[in-house]
């Protein structure tokens, strides 16, 4: 009995590790091939084996063997030339960790939900206030940017809450309310001008900028540029959609069309760059144009009607002798606008929103508005007094002397109707009487102390709009209800709260079954609210939202401009958005033969010529670098800065985004390599040198080949074949302009190729596609992984694999299709459990 007892304890001491529970099989691997260099003298990398247990149930540790899991199961350890143990000896540990790692994350998911309790992030606030209120005032900017965590700003374990945004919750309500709540009458945006009435309201202003009119058409000549040729509408008189008609054509083009640019002004700023409220339109020669768009205004905001980039061929000469012309003797580029109409606030059905709007009868529903000093006063039984019928221009109330205000007969009744009607909407999903109780008790105490109805109401609803069960998805552990599924669905495909269908078929069952919730997912991919989903997923997968964060060097690249970055910009969502409408396949994201092109992208990517400066799906030339994301000039711009590039920044972005692959941080005392710009090294040279450290080349291996495969393409993605230096070389290169030639300085030559992981070459960025598509599963893998984190709040646990993997065997020979993807992503365990 006392050496049974004893056995336990001379296993424990006779091993190298801290746990007895590590499989023998496993000790004895790791003894074999690790230990000498994670033991507790070496700890290479942080990781100690000797002193780290085994304790997969704990969370912060299942993290540090996954990690390891993951470096074997890569071939990464042991390193390439340390000794390799047998196959059959490197499955058998995965086997066995993999099992125990699974159940322990599979465990902690049943018990403790694999979704931490989550917070709105600040843009799903706003489309929430949004959506609820029908009112699209900006609150966004108030508050604190999201934390990024795995890559995006959904996910629950970074969403902190700080007393500032307690603070900014209370501002954002209360901003939305009294939006929604109009404060006086006010009439509809509705004009239809011809050109003589569009000059006729700025005329001497147009007449300073040489703009004319002639033969019934307002002329915006090409002798000014954005963002002074232009028309500016009168100011929104609330938030919200507008829908904007121009009929235009273009004069003196030599036959071809003209860009016609719709943005916005808001009397400080103009935002060309806002997705929403951008667009761009050909406006043929051969005969007028009426285009359509409609854009998001918040109030006081204007539509912005120019010329942008109108072709400017001329030299100084010939632009002092066209300042001595008169205006309607110019004969270069010029837009002729006949007809502009606009109208709005817009309904969801497009009509023009009639009195008083939408965002009060959500809230107040049919009672009525009354001048303030028409009220009597407060806890008093009167009726009103007789006040002028309301004028819709505004003109006979005033919100700074005399507010409009609703007005009840029967305040505490209509207060709870108010209430018990908003409530459950704001809070999405049933409210039991314990939930709602607070809210109609803070009313009732507030009109009992005199408070007028209007402010108490406004009062109860700014704490509805702050409260926890708006702010915080409510998720409990185990299967979701279907309201929790309703919710989950609208925050991944709209970035908002779930809409009256959805609820109705989360409150039947229905949303419980299969077939509904593919019916659903289809409903909400087809509605204009989805563009919600593509934009965020899109900005931050490929961290599309620092397309801002450089500016590209004006002497370095001084053919970049505003119009080249929009279109690029542009280029990467069409491109997305087809994907997801055809269903096309997530290997397209690696390469394809199409992408989205204008005048001015073709141009830059050295692709036959593309006439206007509306993009357009088009093929590529078979055998050129071009297709995918990778070579797509915005996705180069954002992994590059202004002056440079960089093959390890480029490669990890690949690694992480498109492989799925996060390579672990540099040892701190390896220096940080600059890449040269004067032109006297390259790159290249530079890290031959800096591989020869073991401690870097193991994360050199993977970050490298994307890197270099991405060489060929400059910081604003051009096709190089030789670095641009800072400094004089001796060399030149030159470099077309859109009315011009410059010349900069030549560096050393670019060295196409390198090597995979594995040690297989390739000699160009085309070889280097073909390799990442060899296996296809990995990158279907990546992309599941990313829009689940994304879809749940929550990186894949180590208990998602399994159907992650699943996913992908289920769709191979679909050829991964995004739209399947999203499909079978909603219909996981992980999906829809917490």
């Amino acid at each position: 009995m006392r050496l049974l007892v004893a056995l336990p304890w001379i296993v424990l001491v006779s091993t190298p590790f801290a746990s007895a529970t590590l499989p023998p099989m496993a000790q004895d691997f790791l003894e074999s091939f690790c230990i000498d260099c994670h033991d507790k003298a070496s700890h290479k990398a942080g990781l100690d084996l000797e002193s780290l247990p085994f304790t997969p149930e704990q969370k912060h540790n299942a993290q540090r063997w996954e990690a390891l899991f993951d470096r074997v199961h890569s071939g990464q350890m042991p390193p390439k030339k340390s000794d390799q143990p047998d196959p059959e000896a490197r499955k058998r540990l995965l086997q066995l960790l993999g099992s125990r790692l699974s159940g322990a994350s599979l465990e902690r998911a049943q018990s403790q939900g694999r979704v931490p309790i989550r917070r709105l992030t600040r843009a799903e606030y706003e489309h929430t206030l949004h959506d609820l209120l029908h009112i699209r005032t900006p609150v966004r900017h108030l508050f604190p940017e999201d934390a990024s965590t795995a890559g995006f700003d959904k996910v629950a374990e970074g969403l902190s809450l700080s007393a500032t945004h307690f603070a900014k919750y209370q501002e954002a309500a209360e901003l939305a309310l009294r939006e929604a709540v109009p404060s006086a009458a006010y009439a509809p945006l509705k004009i239809s001008d011809d050109a003589a009435t569009i000059f006729k309201r700025r005329a001497e202003e147009f007449k300073a900028w040489r703009c004319y009119v002639k033969d019934d058409a307002f002329v915006l000549p090409s002798n000014l540029f954005y963002p002074y040729t232009a028309v500016l509408l009168p100011q929104a008189p609330r938030s919200g959609r507008y829908r904007i008609r121009v009929t235009a054509r273009a004069l003196h083009s030599e036959g071809r069309p003209l860009p016609l640019v719709l943005s916005i002004h808001n009397g400080l700023s103009f935002k060309p760059d806002a997705p929403e409220v951008s667009s761009w339109h050909d406006i043929p020669a051969d005969a007028p144009r009426t285009i359509t768009s409609e854009c998001v205004l918040a109030a006081k905001e204007q539509f912005h009607v120019y010329g942008w980039t109108l072709p400017q061929r001329d030299t100084v000469r010939d632009r002092q002798k066209r300042d001595n012309l008169a205006p309607e003797d110019w004969t270069g580029p010029s837009l002729a606008i006949s007809r502009i109409e606009c109208e709005g606030p817009l309904t969801e059905t497009g009509a023009v929103e009639s009195w008083p709007p939408s965002s009060y009868r959500v809230l107040f529903d049919t009672l009525p508005l009354r001048k303030l000093s028409e009220l009597p006063p407060s806890g008093s039984a009167d009726s009103p007094a007789p006040g002028e019928p309301l004028d819709p221009s505004g003109k006979k109330a005033s919100a700074k002397t005399d507010p409009l205000v609703p007005y009840s007969a029967n305040p505490e009744a209509d207060a709870e109707r108010l209430l018990r009607r908003f409530v459950p909407v704001a809070f999405r999903g049933p409210v039991a009487e314990s939930t709602l109780a607070p809210y109609l008790e803070a009313v009732r105490s507030a009109l009992a102390a005199g408070t007028p109805f209007h402010e108490a109401m406004i009062a109860v609803y700014k704490s509805v709009l702050c409260s926890p069960h708006l702010l915080f998805l409510k998720e409990s552990p185990g299967a979701l209800d279907g309201f929790a599924i309703a919710s989950r669905l609208s925050y991944f495909l709209w970035n908002s709260p779930p809409d009256e269908a959805l609820l109705l078929a989360a409150a039947s069952g229905a949303l419980g079954t299969p077939g509904e919730r593919h019916r659903q997912v289809e409903r909400l991919l087809q509605d204009p609210k989805s563009r919600r989903f593509e934009q965020a997923f899109l900005s931050q997968w490929l961290d599309l939202q620092r397309i801002d964060a450089t500016a590209p060097d004006a002497k370095l690249y001084p053919e970049f401009d505003r119009s080249l970055q929009e279109s690029a910009l542009a280029e990467t969502q069409l491109f997305f958005r087809e994907l997801l409408e055809g269903n096309r396949s997530v290997l397209e994201c690696v390469q394809s033969d199409w992408t989205f092109l204008n005048e001015r992208l073709a141009r830059h990517y050295g692709l036959p010529p593309v006439d206007g400066f509306e993009l357009r799906k088009t093929s590529l030339p078979a055998g050129g670098p071009r297709g995918g994301l990778l070579t797509q000039a915005s996705i180069l711009k954002v992994t590059a800065d202004g002056a440079k590039t960089s093959p390890i920044l480029r490669g990890k972005w690949v690694c992480e985004r498109i492989l799925g692959v996060v390579p672990p941080p540099p040892p701190e005392d390896v220096p940080k390599i600059e890449p040269d710009i004067r032109g006297a090294t390259t790159i290249r040279q530079q890290l031959a040198r800096h591989r020869d450290s073991p401690a870097c080349a193991s994360c050199h291996a993977l970050i490298d080949p994307p890197g270099f495969a991405l060489e060929n393409f400059d910081v604003i993605g051009g096709w190089r074949e030789y670095y641009r230096a800072s400094q004089p070389t001796g060399a030149t290169l030159e470099v077309t302009l859109p009315s011009r030639k410059a010349q900069v300085h030549r560096g050393p030559s670019v060295e196409p190729g390198y090597w995979m992981a594995d040690g297989r070459p390739f000699a160009d960025v085309q070889a280097y596609k073909q390799l990442l598509l060899s296996d296809s599963d990995a990158l279907a893998r990546a992309f599941a992984s990313k829009l689940l984190t994304f879809a749940t709040g929550a990186p894949v646990q180590f208990a998602d694999r399994e159907e992650i993997e699943s996913i992908v065997a289920g769709l191979r020979e679909e050829r991964f299709g995004v739209r399947s993807l999203i499909h079978r992503i909603i219909e996981t365990r992980a999906f829809l459990h917490k």
